[in-house]
């Protein structure tokens, strides 16, 4: 069996393709993960990974689907927020109301990034990297992918071209006042910064997932004083 290592997706376990399968080495959100993506085969939901089991060394088996990650806008085609937005709101719809919500509105992805998306020709086809997904609200989920793939402080893209980003993916999901909308991406800011803050100097950790934190406060922090000061330019492009 050839096993070729897989990057692109921002996991730091074992990821490899054999195959048409991946496998992952297996964390803490491995079996729930698994009942999910099982549910969500069996609801015709087009846009994961199918779960094959677990493999002789211990790993998860996933069906492998072709593409790329992106991290620019330059990576992305046309359409492609529109289509990020209908992927997001359809997860939350095919599992409203399932017992894998535990009685909350749905299953949220957790970590919906374009780092965890797969894209064909430009166009996000499928998320990848479920081990967060938990039971949880749409909201903090939308906040959340709406930060990551259309708020940039790096990469020269102009604000006005961000806000228009933003504007699609929210109508691509659907639904979100805009105030809320905001007011969650920045929650998910604030979350990641204060995590990840606690990381940076954590001596159980290795050198290099303290370098991440602390790599992933900066730009967390950096993306929510770029909010800041332009929330009324993207508040107005929202309505």
């Amino acid at each position: 069996m050839i096993e070729e290592p897989l990057t692109g997706g921002n996991n730091a376990l074992e990821v490899v393709r054999v195959g048409d399968t991946v496998r992952r080495a297996r964390d803490a959100g491995a079996a729930f993960a698994a009942r999910v993506l099982t549910h969500l085969e069996s609801a015709g939901y087009p846009h994961a990974p199918r779960y094959l089991g677990i493999d002789e060394q211990g790993r998860d088996v996933l069906s492998f689907i072709p593409g790329s990650t992106t991290d620019h806008p330059s990576q992305r085609a046309p359409g492609a927020y529109a289509a990020g937005g209908r992927m997001l709101r359809a997860l939350h719809e095919a599992t409203a109301g399932h017992s894998l919500a535990a009685g909350r509105e749905c299953v949220v992805h957790g970590d919906p990034g374009p780092f965890n998306t797969i894209f064909q020709q430009g166009l996000p086809v499928a998320f990848i990297d479920w081990s967060s997904c938990c039971p949880g609200n749409r909201l903090d989920d939308l906040g959340y992918m709406a930060w990551t793939w259309c708020i940039q402080s790096q990469g020269r893209v102009p604000i006005i071209e961000q806000a228009r980003h933003l504007r699609e993916l929210r109508d691509g999901y659907s639904t979100a006042e805009p105030e809320r909308l905001l007011d969650a991406m920045v929650r998910r800011q604030s979350w990641t910064a204060d995590m990840e803050s606690a990381n940076i100097d954590d001596p159980t950790l290795p050198p290099a997932r303290r370098r991440h934190a602390e790599a992933a406060v900066a730009w967390a922090t950096a993306d929510r004083e770029l909010i800041h000061r332009h929330r009324t330019l993207l508040l107005s492009a929202l309505r």
